[in-house]
């Protein structure tokens, strides 16, 4: 199995939704996103995927949250924008978006010491790959 990484950042703030604490108020956050991709086969180059096409496919997933208001940004004007929340909204469209590689895993990071690992259950229907999204 072969396992290729690809990390991107954006800016935005957010606060939670009925939740006892500071982060209820509106604040901000410079995000680092990591997203693993995995796939058992290599095309005719000796590669999964050209890294540069995977950096470009989650670039495009987190424009649309970039110097917003996460709060406001569908689909989180409905959804709690945790981080546990934005790392399963990205890790989804990434599966949209891509269908030659498996999505294994998102990781989100608020900040250097806090993160969280999106990893789609294994029997589950969204197992991250395309055919698996779902409706």
């Amino acid at each position: 199995m072969y396992r290729l990484t690809v990390a991107s950042q954006f800016s935005a703030a957010h606060f939670l939704v009925d939740y006892d604490g500071a982060c209820s108020r509106v604040h901000g956050h410079n995000w680092k996103i990591r997203a693993r991709f995995a796939s058992k086969d290599l095309d005719s180059q000796g590669m999964v995927m050209d890294l540069m096409a995977l950096q470009k496919s989650l670039d495009r997933v987190l424009e649309d949250f970039d110097h917003r208001v996460l709060n406001e940004v569908p689909p989180f004007d409905r959804l709690n924008p945790t981080s546990e929340n934005l790392a399963r909204i990205i890790h989804e469209r990434l599966v949209a978006a891509l269908d030659s590689v498996d999505v294994e895993s998102v990781e989100v990071f608020e900040t250097d010491d806090f993160s969280v690992i999106y990893t789609p259950d294994h029997d589950s229907p969204d197992r991250g790959t395309k055919d698996h999204v779902p409706r």
